[in-house]
Protein backbone atom coordinates (compact mmCIF):
# COMPACT_ATOMS: atom_id res chain seq x y z
CA UNK A 1 0.00 0.00 0.00
CA UNK A 2 1.28 3.18 -0.89
CA UNK A 3 1.72 5.43 2.45
CA UNK A 4 2.13 9.35 2.82
CA UNK A 5 3.40 11.92 5.84
CA UNK A 6 1.56 13.41 8.14
CA UNK A 7 1.80 16.84 5.90
CA UNK A 8 1.01 14.80 2.74
CA UNK A 9 -1.84 13.99 4.10
CA UNK A 10 -2.88 17.52 5.39
CA UNK A 11 -2.45 18.49 1.65
CA UNK A 12 -4.44 15.51 0.23
CA UNK A 13 -7.25 16.60 2.65
CA UNK A 14 -7.63 20.44 1.59
CA UNK A 15 -7.51 18.94 -2.12
CA UNK A 16 -10.39 16.46 -0.67
CA UNK A 17 -12.09 19.15 -0.02
CA UNK A 18 -11.30 21.82 -2.73
CA UNK A 19 -13.21 19.03 -5.04
CA UNK A 20 -10.64 17.08 -5.88
CA UNK A 21 -11.28 13.80 -4.31
CA UNK A 22 -10.81 11.67 -8.14
CA UNK A 23 -7.41 12.35 -8.80
CA UNK A 24 -4.75 9.75 -7.52
CA UNK A 25 -3.29 10.87 -4.16
CA UNK A 26 0.09 12.19 -5.62
CA UNK A 27 -1.64 14.58 -8.37
CA UNK A 28 -3.42 15.89 -4.93
CA UNK A 29 -0.24 16.10 -3.31
CA UNK A 30 0.99 17.65 -6.37
CA UNK A 31 -1.81 20.50 -6.77
CA UNK A 32 -1.57 21.81 -3.02
CA UNK A 33 2.25 21.70 -3.49
CA UNK A 34 1.32 23.64 -6.92
CA UNK A 35 -1.08 26.06 -4.72
CA UNK A 36 0.94 26.21 -1.43
CA UNK A 37 1.28 29.62 -1.12
CA UNK A 38 -1.63 31.40 -1.99
CA UNK A 39 -4.27 28.12 -0.69
CA UNK A 40 -6.66 30.83 1.10
CA UNK A 41 -6.81 32.38 -2.20
CA UNK A 42 -8.86 29.84 -3.45
CA UNK A 43 -11.26 29.18 -0.76
CA UNK A 44 -14.71 30.93 -2.90
CA UNK A 45 -14.06 27.97 -5.57
CA UNK A 46 -13.92 24.77 -2.66
CA UNK A 47 -16.42 22.37 -2.84
CA UNK A 48 -16.81 22.23 1.14
CA UNK A 49 -15.32 25.69 1.87
CA UNK A 50 -16.04 25.49 5.99
CA UNK A 51 -13.89 21.84 5.58
CA UNK A 52 -10.89 23.28 3.05
CA UNK A 53 -10.35 26.57 5.11
CA UNK A 54 -10.19 23.97 8.38
CA UNK A 55 -7.53 21.83 6.32
CA UNK A 56 -5.31 24.61 5.44
CA UNK A 57 -5.32 26.00 8.55
CA UNK A 58 -3.76 22.90 10.01
CA UNK A 59 -0.96 22.92 6.99
CA UNK A 60 -0.30 26.38 7.90
CA UNK A 61 0.26 25.33 11.78
CA UNK A 62 2.24 22.20 10.41
CA UNK A 63 4.37 24.38 8.61
CA UNK A 64 5.16 27.01 11.38
CA UNK A 65 5.78 23.64 13.82
CA UNK A 66 3.09 23.82 15.68
CA UNK A 67 1.05 20.86 16.74
CA UNK A 68 -2.51 20.29 15.25
CA UNK A 69 -5.46 17.98 16.08
CA UNK A 70 -6.78 18.06 12.98
CA UNK A 71 -8.47 14.97 11.76
CA UNK A 72 -8.20 13.74 8.01
CA UNK A 73 -11.13 11.63 6.66
CA UNK A 74 -11.33 9.06 4.44
CA UNK A 75 -13.98 8.18 2.65
CA UNK A 76 -14.87 4.73 1.39
CA UNK A 77 -15.28 4.28 -2.63
CA UNK A 78 -19.37 3.59 -3.21
CA UNK A 79 -19.82 1.56 -0.12
CA UNK A 80 -22.49 -0.31 -0.58
CA UNK A 81 -21.16 -1.31 -3.83
CA UNK A 82 -17.69 -2.29 -2.35
CA UNK A 83 -19.14 -4.66 0.45
CA UNK A 84 -21.55 -6.40 -1.77
CA UNK A 85 -18.38 -7.04 -4.26
CA UNK A 86 -16.16 -8.03 -1.42
CA UNK A 87 -18.56 -10.43 -0.01
CA UNK A 88 -19.36 -12.16 -3.79
CA UNK A 89 -15.57 -12.00 -4.74
CA UNK A 90 -17.01 -9.83 -7.81
CA UNK A 91 -13.72 -8.38 -9.41
CA UNK A 92 -15.78 -6.20 -12.11
CA UNK A 93 -17.24 -4.72 -8.95
CA UNK A 94 -14.08 -4.43 -6.49
CA UNK A 95 -12.12 -2.41 -9.43
CA UNK A 96 -14.73 0.11 -10.00
CA UNK A 97 -14.75 0.16 -5.78
CA UNK A 98 -10.86 0.83 -6.12
CA UNK A 99 -9.76 -2.70 -4.73
CA UNK A 100 -8.12 -4.05 -7.41
CA UNK A 101 -5.88 -1.94 -9.48
CA UNK A 102 -3.61 0.44 -7.38
CA UNK A 103 -2.40 3.21 -10.02
CA UNK A 104 -6.49 3.78 -10.58
CA UNK A 105 -8.60 6.21 -8.14
CA UNK A 106 -11.71 4.26 -9.18
CA UNK A 107 -15.40 6.14 -9.27
CA UNK A 108 -18.12 3.22 -9.61
CA UNK A 109 -20.52 5.74 -10.53
CA UNK A 110 -18.49 7.55 -13.47
CA UNK A 111 -17.64 3.66 -14.66
CA UNK A 112 -21.65 3.21 -14.22
CA UNK A 113 -21.97 6.66 -17.04
CA UNK A 114 -19.25 6.08 -19.75
CA UNK A 115 -21.06 2.05 -19.36
CA UNK A 116 -24.14 3.16 -20.12
CA UNK A 117 -23.06 5.75 -22.89
CA UNK A 118 -21.72 2.91 -24.68
CA UNK A 119 -24.89 0.82 -24.78
CA UNK A 120 -26.67 3.90 -25.97
CA UNK A 121 -24.81 4.31 -28.94
CA UNK A 122 -22.70 7.54 -27.37
CA UNK A 123 -25.52 9.78 -26.96
CA UNK A 124 -26.54 9.89 -23.28
CA UNK A 125 -25.95 12.34 -20.88
CA UNK A 126 -27.02 12.57 -17.65
CA UNK A 127 -25.34 14.22 -14.38
CA UNK A 128 -23.31 11.72 -12.28
CA UNK A 129 -25.22 12.80 -8.96
CA UNK A 130 -28.22 11.17 -10.73
CA UNK A 131 -26.11 8.47 -11.78
CA UNK A 132 -24.75 7.57 -7.66
CA UNK A 133 -28.79 8.22 -6.63
CA UNK A 134 -29.95 5.59 -9.21
CA UNK A 135 -26.79 3.20 -8.15
CA UNK A 136 -27.12 3.60 -4.75
CA UNK A 137 -30.75 3.18 -4.06
CA UNK A 138 -31.20 0.21 -6.99
CA UNK A 139 -28.75 -1.83 -5.29
CA UNK A 140 -30.90 -1.70 -2.15
CA UNK A 141 -34.24 -3.06 -3.59
CA UNK A 142 -35.26 0.22 -4.97
CA UNK A 143 -36.87 0.58 -8.59
CA UNK A 144 -39.15 3.44 -7.81
CA UNK A 145 -35.50 6.13 -8.15
CA UNK A 146 -34.44 4.88 -11.22
CA UNK A 147 -38.01 5.08 -13.14
CA UNK A 148 -38.00 8.84 -11.89
CA UNK A 149 -34.47 9.75 -13.20
CA UNK A 150 -34.20 7.94 -16.20
CA UNK A 151 -37.88 7.10 -16.88
CA UNK A 152 -40.20 4.32 -17.00
CA UNK A 153 -40.23 1.72 -19.87
CA UNK A 154 -37.03 4.18 -21.47
CA UNK A 155 -33.69 3.29 -23.48
CA UNK A 156 -31.92 4.55 -20.48
CA UNK A 157 -34.02 2.88 -18.07
CA UNK A 158 -32.60 -0.90 -19.95
CA UNK A 159 -29.25 0.52 -20.00
CA UNK A 160 -28.73 1.69 -16.39
CA UNK A 161 -29.99 -1.91 -15.52
CA UNK A 162 -27.66 -3.69 -18.38
CA UNK A 163 -24.49 -1.17 -16.99
CA UNK A 164 -25.55 -2.38 -13.27
CA UNK A 165 -24.81 -6.18 -14.35
CA UNK A 166 -21.52 -5.04 -16.18
CA UNK A 167 -19.69 -2.94 -13.88
CA UNK A 168 -21.39 -5.15 -10.55
CA UNK A 169 -22.34 -7.96 -11.53
CA UNK A 170 -21.49 -9.21 -7.61
CA UNK A 171 -23.34 -7.03 -5.88
CA UNK A 172 -26.79 -7.24 -8.40
CA UNK A 173 -26.51 -10.96 -7.94
CA UNK A 174 -26.50 -10.75 -4.23
CA UNK A 175 -29.31 -7.75 -4.67
CA UNK A 176 -31.50 -10.89 -6.11
CA UNK A 177 -30.10 -13.28 -3.06
CA UNK A 178 -31.45 -10.59 -0.65
CA UNK A 179 -34.84 -9.68 -2.09
CA UNK A 180 -35.16 -13.79 -1.81
CA UNK A 181 -34.29 -14.14 1.69
CA UNK A 182 -37.18 -12.44 2.74
CA UNK A 183 -39.27 -15.09 5.46
CA UNK A 184 -42.86 -14.48 4.35
CA UNK A 185 -44.93 -13.32 7.59
CA UNK A 186 -42.01 -13.31 10.14
CA UNK A 187 -42.16 -10.69 13.09
CA UNK A 188 -38.69 -10.31 12.75
CA UNK A 189 -35.04 -11.08 10.66
CA UNK A 190 -32.08 -11.74 12.87
CA UNK A 191 -28.93 -12.82 12.34
CA UNK A 192 -25.47 -12.24 14.52
CA UNK A 193 -22.25 -11.00 12.75
CA UNK A 194 -18.70 -12.18 13.35
CA UNK A 195 -17.66 -9.62 16.54
CA UNK A 196 -20.94 -11.32 17.98
CA UNK A 197 -23.37 -8.33 17.40
CA UNK A 198 -26.77 -9.01 17.14
CA UNK A 199 -28.95 -7.53 14.67
CA UNK A 200 -32.45 -8.43 14.53
CA UNK A 201 -35.17 -5.90 12.73
CA UNK A 202 -38.66 -6.33 13.30
CA UNK A 203 -40.97 -5.93 10.45
CA UNK A 204 -43.06 -2.89 10.84
CA UNK A 205 -46.26 -2.14 8.75
CA UNK A 206 -47.58 1.20 8.75
CA UNK A 207 -51.73 1.32 9.28
CA UNK A 208 -53.99 4.32 9.63
CA UNK A 209 -57.43 5.08 11.32
CA UNK A 210 -59.59 8.31 11.78
CA UNK A 211 -59.90 10.07 14.50
CA UNK A 212 -62.46 12.15 15.37
CA UNK A 213 -62.28 15.10 18.24
CA UNK A 214 -65.58 16.32 19.56
CA UNK A 215 -64.11 19.13 21.52
CA UNK A 216 -63.35 20.45 17.96
CA UNK A 217 -66.59 20.22 16.26
CA UNK A 218 -66.13 17.01 15.33
CA UNK A 219 -62.84 17.13 13.38
CA UNK A 220 -61.20 14.14 11.91
CA UNK A 221 -57.55 13.73 11.06
CA UNK A 222 -55.82 10.82 10.15
CA UNK A 223 -53.38 9.18 12.30
CA UNK A 224 -50.56 6.50 11.21
CA UNK A 225 -48.87 4.14 13.05
CA UNK A 226 -46.82 1.45 12.55
CA UNK A 227 -47.24 -2.16 13.99
CA UNK A 228 -45.20 -5.38 14.35
CA UNK A 229 -47.05 -7.30 11.90
CA UNK A 230 -45.76 -9.85 8.96
CA UNK A 231 -45.57 -9.46 5.09
CA UNK A 232 -45.60 -11.51 2.84
CA UNK A 233 -42.53 -9.65 1.06
CA UNK A 234 -39.92 -7.11 1.78
CA UNK A 235 -36.93 -5.43 0.49
CA UNK A 236 -35.47 -4.60 3.63
CA UNK A 237 -33.04 -7.47 4.14
CA UNK A 238 -30.98 -6.06 1.39
CA UNK A 239 -30.03 -2.45 3.12
CA UNK A 240 -30.28 -3.98 7.11
CA UNK A 241 -27.56 -6.85 6.09
CA UNK A 242 -25.47 -4.90 4.18
CA UNK A 243 -25.44 -2.07 6.55
CA UNK A 244 -24.54 -4.94 9.56
CA UNK A 245 -21.87 -5.64 7.83
CA UNK A 246 -20.54 -2.16 7.09
CA UNK A 247 -21.31 -1.46 10.78
CA UNK A 248 -19.02 -4.44 11.98
CA UNK A 249 -16.54 -2.93 9.81
CA UNK A 250 -16.39 0.18 11.78
CA UNK A 251 -16.38 -1.93 14.93
CA UNK A 252 -13.22 -3.73 13.86
CA UNK A 253 -11.29 -1.13 12.26
CA UNK A 254 -11.88 1.20 15.93
CA UNK A 255 -11.04 -1.83 17.61
CA UNK A 256 -7.84 -2.22 15.65
CA UNK A 257 -6.62 1.12 15.63
CA UNK A 258 -7.55 2.02 19.28
CA UNK A 259 -7.25 -0.42 21.71
CA UNK A 260 -5.76 -1.48 24.91
CA UNK A 261 -2.16 -1.93 25.16
CA UNK A 262 -1.92 -4.87 27.95
CA UNK A 263 -4.69 -6.56 26.18
CA UNK A 264 -2.63 -6.95 22.67
CA UNK A 265 0.67 -7.60 24.56
CA UNK A 266 -0.86 -10.77 26.59
CA UNK A 267 -2.80 -11.95 23.53
CA UNK A 268 0.14 -11.95 21.91
CA UNK A 269 2.63 -13.43 24.37
CA UNK A 270 0.02 -16.64 24.84
CA UNK A 271 -0.39 -17.01 20.77
CA UNK A 272 3.39 -17.07 20.71
CA UNK A 273 4.15 -19.48 23.76
CA UNK A 274 1.53 -21.81 21.63
CA UNK A 275 3.06 -21.74 18.33
CA UNK A 276 6.41 -22.23 19.65
CA UNK A 277 5.35 -25.34 21.44
CA UNK A 278 3.38 -26.76 18.46
CA UNK A 279 5.95 -26.17 16.00
CA UNK A 280 8.69 -27.85 18.31
CA UNK A 281 6.05 -30.64 19.35
CA UNK A 282 3.79 -31.41 16.41
CA UNK A 283 0.77 -31.58 17.49
CA UNK A 284 -2.79 -29.61 17.29
CA UNK A 285 -5.22 -27.90 19.01
CA UNK A 286 -7.00 -29.26 22.21
CA UNK A 287 -10.76 -28.51 21.95
CA UNK A 288 -11.69 -29.55 25.52
CA UNK A 289 -9.21 -26.93 26.84
CA UNK A 290 -12.40 -23.79 27.12
CA UNK A 291 -15.62 -23.75 29.32
CA UNK A 292 -18.08 -24.24 26.53
CA UNK A 293 -19.98 -21.62 28.41
CA UNK A 294 -17.55 -18.88 28.39
CA UNK A 295 -17.46 -15.50 26.71
CA UNK A 296 -14.20 -17.39 24.77
CA UNK A 297 -16.57 -20.04 23.63
CA UNK A 298 -18.81 -17.59 22.59
CA UNK A 299 -16.75 -15.58 20.36
CA UNK A 300 -14.74 -18.34 19.02
CA UNK A 301 -18.08 -20.03 17.77
CA UNK A 302 -18.58 -16.27 15.52
CA UNK A 303 -15.20 -17.10 14.41
CA UNK A 304 -15.41 -20.36 13.04
CA UNK A 305 -19.25 -20.18 11.33
CA UNK A 306 -17.57 -17.05 9.72
CA UNK A 307 -14.39 -17.30 9.08
CA UNK A 308 -13.81 -14.03 10.00
CA UNK A 309 -11.49 -13.06 12.62
CA UNK A 310 -11.82 -10.48 14.86
CA UNK A 311 -10.27 -8.63 17.97
CA UNK A 312 -13.27 -8.74 19.67
CA UNK A 313 -11.61 -12.03 21.03
CA UNK A 314 -8.21 -11.15 21.96
CA UNK A 315 -9.44 -10.40 25.38
CA UNK A 316 -10.13 -13.69 26.14
CA UNK A 317 -7.17 -15.32 24.57
CA UNK A 318 -5.03 -16.96 27.70
CA UNK A 319 -2.29 -19.76 28.04
CA UNK A 320 -5.40 -21.88 28.23
CA UNK A 321 -7.67 -20.45 25.73
CA UNK A 322 -5.16 -20.60 23.13
CA UNK A 323 -4.92 -24.28 23.18
CA UNK A 324 -8.56 -24.50 21.57
CA UNK A 325 -7.45 -22.45 18.40
CA UNK A 326 -6.02 -24.60 15.32
CA UNK A 327 -2.86 -23.38 13.52
CA UNK A 328 -4.47 -21.13 11.12
CA UNK A 329 -6.35 -19.35 13.46
CA UNK A 330 -3.20 -18.60 15.78
CA UNK A 331 -1.43 -17.61 12.61
CA UNK A 332 -4.04 -15.17 11.93
CA UNK A 333 -4.61 -13.61 15.00
CA UNK A 334 -0.88 -13.35 15.47
CA UNK A 335 -0.63 -10.65 11.98
CA UNK A 336 -3.50 -8.75 13.04
CA UNK A 337 -2.00 -8.42 17.04
CA UNK A 338 1.27 -7.60 15.38
CA UNK A 339 0.48 -5.42 13.05
CA UNK A 340 -1.61 -3.63 15.96
CA UNK A 341 1.64 -3.61 18.04
CA UNK A 342 3.41 -0.95 15.56
CA UNK A 343 1.70 1.65 16.27
CA UNK A 344 0.58 3.51 19.46
CA UNK A 345 -3.77 3.50 20.01
CA UNK A 346 -5.11 6.24 18.50
CA UNK A 347 -9.09 7.29 18.36
CA UNK A 348 -11.08 7.63 14.68
CA UNK A 349 -14.02 8.87 14.23
CA UNK A 350 -16.56 7.06 12.27
CA UNK A 351 -19.52 8.10 10.24
CA UNK A 352 -20.87 5.51 7.75
CA UNK A 353 -18.45 4.65 5.59
CA UNK A 354 -16.27 7.88 6.27
CA UNK A 355 -13.49 7.60 8.52
CA UNK A 356 -11.38 10.35 10.50
CA UNK A 357 -7.82 9.95 11.87
CA UNK A 358 -5.19 12.44 13.10
CA UNK A 359 -2.92 12.83 10.07
CA UNK A 360 -0.50 10.59 11.22
CA UNK A 361 -2.09 8.39 11.63
CA UNK A 362 -4.25 7.52 8.50
CA UNK A 363 -1.56 4.89 6.85
CA UNK A 364 -3.22 2.70 9.39
CA UNK A 365 -6.20 3.26 9.04
CA UNK A 366 -6.44 3.00 5.18
CA UNK A 367 -3.89 -0.09 6.02
CA UNK A 368 -6.85 -2.55 8.95
CA UNK A 369 -9.35 -1.04 6.46
CA UNK A 370 -8.35 -2.45 3.22
CA UNK A 371 -7.27 -5.65 5.44
CA UNK A 372 -11.23 -6.35 6.51
CA UNK A 373 -12.48 -6.06 3.39
CA UNK A 374 -9.81 -8.47 2.36
CA UNK A 375 -10.31 -10.81 5.09
CA UNK A 376 -14.18 -10.62 4.51
CA UNK A 377 -13.23 -11.41 1.04
CA UNK A 378 -11.96 -14.80 2.17
CA UNK A 379 -14.58 -15.84 5.02
CA UNK A 380 -18.13 -17.24 5.10
CA UNK A 381 -19.75 -14.12 6.48
CA UNK A 382 -22.23 -13.99 3.51
CA UNK A 383 -22.90 -17.98 3.59
CA UNK A 384 -23.19 -17.55 7.03
CA UNK A 385 -25.94 -14.84 7.55
CA UNK A 386 -28.04 -15.93 4.83
CA UNK A 387 -28.00 -19.65 6.68
CA UNK A 388 -29.07 -17.34 9.94
CA UNK A 389 -31.65 -15.49 7.94
CA UNK A 390 -33.22 -18.35 6.17
CA UNK A 391 -32.67 -21.49 8.86
CA UNK A 392 -30.84 -23.98 7.13
CA UNK A 393 -27.25 -24.70 6.36
CA UNK A 394 -26.31 -23.27 2.83
CA UNK A 395 -23.37 -21.93 0.69
CA UNK A 396 -23.05 -19.22 -1.67
CA UNK A 397 -19.84 -19.66 -3.87
CA UNK A 398 -17.77 -17.03 -4.71
CA UNK A 399 -17.59 -15.18 -8.41
CA UNK A 400 -13.82 -15.75 -7.84
CA UNK A 401 -11.29 -17.24 -5.42
CA UNK A 402 -8.14 -15.33 -4.50
CA UNK A 403 -9.79 -11.58 -4.55
CA UNK A 404 -8.04 -10.67 -0.78
CA UNK A 405 -4.32 -10.69 -2.70
CA UNK A 406 -5.43 -8.16 -4.85
CA UNK A 407 -7.33 -6.00 -1.78
CA UNK A 408 -4.33 -5.98 0.06
CA UNK A 409 -2.07 -4.67 -2.83
CA UNK A 410 -4.62 -2.12 -3.51
CA UNK A 411 -4.31 2.05 -2.57
CA UNK A 412 -8.08 3.47 -2.93
CA UNK A 413 -10.31 1.45 -0.88
CA UNK A 414 -10.29 4.56 1.21
CA UNK A 415 -10.42 7.44 -0.87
Amino acid sequence: MQTFTGFEYLLIDAANNFGLDKLRFEDRIQWARDKLDHLEDLLDQAETKPLYLKAVMAIRKAQAGQPTGHLVAMDATCSGVQIMSVLTGCIAGAKATGLVDPDRRADAYTDLNECMNGLLGGGFSVPRKHTKQALMTSCYGSKKVPKVLFGEGTEELNAFYEAVEIVAPGAWELLQDLLASWQPFALSHAWKLPDGFDAKVKVMVKQETRIEVDELDHATFTYEYYVNEGEKTGRANVANVIHSIDAFILRELLRRCNYDTYVVEQAKLAIEAELLSRNMLDYECEPSGYDEDSTFAYYLDQYRRSGQPSAVILPYLDPVTVCSLTKPELYQLSYIVNGMLQYRPFPVITIHDSFAAHANNVNWVRHWYKEILAELADSEVLSDILSQIHGVAGNVPKRMQGLSTLIRNSNYALS
